[in-house]
């Protein structure tokens, strides 16, 4: 009997010994992970709300474009280098004269009601863009009028231009309408039909629920992953955008736990949101620029006629200065009108420096000096600028460089907003002290069309958004000095209107870059503008939205390019420790 117990025993020692070295193996083989899991849903603050959820008519309302760009899909799409992607078009083929483009869609390619996407679609879309009635951009118009579309099968689309435009492509990444849906909607009625608030796309996410608050206005829109779609299914199952009349109300939403994102951090509040537990910010620079634009049009302005002026205004600014103490080091010093980044952007060139000294040498050289006592200045009308007789003592003001009678002296116009006003405050006061005097204006509303397109402004401080393609011919060929071209600054120079042409005539990418690094060694060297900044995107999604990243950005709406990576609910896993060292 006692033997049969010993032996029992011996068997359960063995046994536990056993299981101790089989839950050690365990324990040092594999591990508990947690992972991504489908599945929960994000909620995110947006200041304004939605007109028009339409991708042909989106661009004047970053509310629109952010949910546009969502629900529906272009022919193709852009990286955050600035390089055209595959999208509703799984190839595309460009004939050797660089005038036809042949498009082939996806074959698996969904709107959400399920019906296929086919080239039916396509030309519809465009035929509405080129329709007399289309009530969008008139650039965007103008540009699909001279394109001829042809739909050569139901999978894909041959498009016929007039002359080589290298940057056509861009013009390709616009947002398909489904004509099934919209067939009966003409061009002219396209903004009051209901779709804009039901749209149909073929984007990762479809509409759930258009909710609203108060009459006409709604309160929120609830976006749900569309397991139809042909791309990569996002780990995020929802997306509820609830809408915002200003950004303080907006963070007084996320105080109270109602949303997990902000769109846009503005840069006057920063201070605010920088220090808030589990408020992760993201940052990225926008494909913009804040320049100083001169009319080198205007005969009564001479100096902004002559190369080395203008450089002297460059080199007597310290934008890296204004940066930290005017934007609160939200923006990155501009050396290029083409985004640092992005495929065109030329790496290495110097950098432009601060140099009081040499801006004084230059305006010198430039025949702008310090009049003396018996030269009194003159107006642009020709009379003396002379003291006024007063009994009050005034407060001597710096003197102003003069050639040939005309003081180096104009109008500095900017938005009306206390950032871009101190920041055109701070360059008159940096100007001044090299004799130049800039007297600032804030334009309330519409300096661009009232002032810069006719061309009746001196200086202008103003923000340009730019396209997904780097062509700078619109802004700085010759041929555009005239209105309704956008070369504002009047800026003539033959030899860069010839670099222009070249690059965007180029059929291959490397020759554009060639072309392009050249125009930005022109640029720097002949300042057609004075580049101040790129703006910097500021993003904040609460810590529990893991695995956010932004890159470079045309507009905010491309935040969402990661999104697919973006997760708010994990699950755990048993992961082999052998696997995750290799």
């Amino acid at each position: 009997m006692v033997r049969h117990i010993r032996w029992q025993v011996g068997l359960i020692t063995i046994g536990v010994l056993l299981l101790g070295g089989l839950m050690v193996y365990l324990a040092t083989t594999f591990t508990i992970q947690r992972e991504p899991a489908p599945g929960g849903t994000y909620v995110e603050g947006l200041i304004g709300s939605p007109q028009f959820v339409n991708p042909l008519l989106c661009q004047y309302n970053e509310v629109d474009r952010d949910l546009c760009a969502l629900i529906f899909s272009g022919l193709l799409r852009y990286d955050e280098r600035g390089l055209p992607q595959p999208d509703l078009a799984e190839r595309w083929d460009i004939s050797a004269d660089g005038l036809v483009y042949t498009f082939h869609l996806r074959p698996n390619a969904r709107w959400h009601d399920d019906q296929p996407v086919t080239a039916t679609d396509v030309v519809f879309t465009l035929q509405l863009l080129q329709d007399p009635n289309y009530p969008g951009s008139p650039d965007l118009a103008a540009l699909w009028r001279t394109i001829q579309v042809v739909e050569v099968n139901s999978l894909t689309i041959q498009m016929t231009l007039q002359e080589p435009l290298t940057p056509f492509l861009q013009y390709c990444a616009i947002g398909i309408l489904p004509y099934h849906v919209l067939s009966t909607v003409s061009a002219g009625e396209l903004a009051d039909v209901p779709f804009n608030r039901k749209p149909i796309g073929s984007g990762p996410f479809k509409v759930e629920a258009f909710g609203s608050g108060d009459p006409g206005q709604p309160q929120h829109v609830l976006l749900a992953a569309y397991s139809g779609y042909y791309g990569r299914q996002p780990f995020i199952a929802k997306i509820d955008f609830k809408f915002f009349t200003d950004f303080p109300s907006m963070l007084a939403a996320y105080r109270a736990g109602e949303i997990q994102g902000l769109d846009q951090v503005p840069t006057g509040s920063l201070a605010a949101v920088r220090d808030m537990p589990n408020l992760n910010l993201y940052t990225a620079p926008v494909a913009a620029y804040t320049m100083i634009f001169m009319n080198q049009g205007d005969d009564t302005l001479p100096f902004f006629q002559n190369q080395q002026v203008r450089q002297a205004l460059l080199l007597s600014l310290d934008r890296q200065k204004m940066v930290e103490g005017v934007l609160h080091g939200q923006g990155l010093i501009a050396d290029s009108p083409i985004i640092p980044g992005t495929w065109a952007y030329a790496s290495g060139l110097p950098p432009v420096l601060p140099n009081v000294e040499q801006a004084r040498q230059l305006l010198n050289q430039a025949g702008w000096r310090f009049p003396s006592a018996s030269q009194p200045a003159v107006d642009k009308t020709g009379e003396s600028i002379a003291p006024t007789p007063t009994s009050t003592p005034k407060i001597k003001e710096p003197p102003v460089r003069v050639k040939d009678g005309v003081p180096i002296s104009f109008t500095l116009y900017t938005k009306n907003d206390p950032i871009q006003v101190a920041l055109a405050e701070s360059i008159a006061a940096q100007w001044l002290e090299v004799g130049v005097r800039a007297s600032v204006v804030p334009v309330q509303a519409g300096l661009v069309s009232n002032y810069l397109a006719p061309r009746t402004y001196q200086a202008a401080l103003v923000e340009v958004q730019l396209p997904n393609d780097p062509d700078q011919y619109p802004f700085w060929h010759e041929t555009q000095a005239a209105a309704p071209g956008q070369n504002y600054s009047q800026f003539k120079d033959r030899d860069v209107s010839e670099v222009l042409e070249q690059a965007r005539r180029a059929a291959d990418l490397q020759s554009r870059i060639d072309q392009y690094r050249k125009f930005q060694e022109m640029f720097i060297d002949r300042v057609p503008g004075i580049l101040i900044y790129y703006p910097v995107y500021t993003y904040a999604v609460s810590e529990k939205v893991v695995d956010v990243q932004i890159g470079p950005i045309a507009h905010p709406a491309d935040r969402f390019r990661t999104l697919p990576d973006w997760y708010v609910i994990t699950r755990r896993v048993i992961a082999s420790n052998t696997s995750r060292l290799k």
